[in-house]
């Protein structure tokens, strides 16, 4: 499977999420947000990191 976005649109992506989970588990800590919605941002940090996967390079 090649799954490659822009450089920019994964630098993006890769920033989104490195600034967001702080972010939401603050959020979700002081009750702003509940359990799911925490899930929801950990299932989408883990599809960001599988295209970070995707796009290494072989040996």
């Amino acid at each position: 499977m090649n799954l490659n976005p822009p450089r920019s649109v994964r630098a993006a992506l890769y920033l989104l999420t490195a600034l967001g989970t702080p972010v939401a588990l603050y959020l979700q800590a002081k009750g702003y947000i509940g359990d799911l919605e925490l899930a929801l941002w950990g299932a989408e940090v883990t599809v960001v990191n599988g295209i970070a996967a995707l796009n290494t390079k072989p040996e």
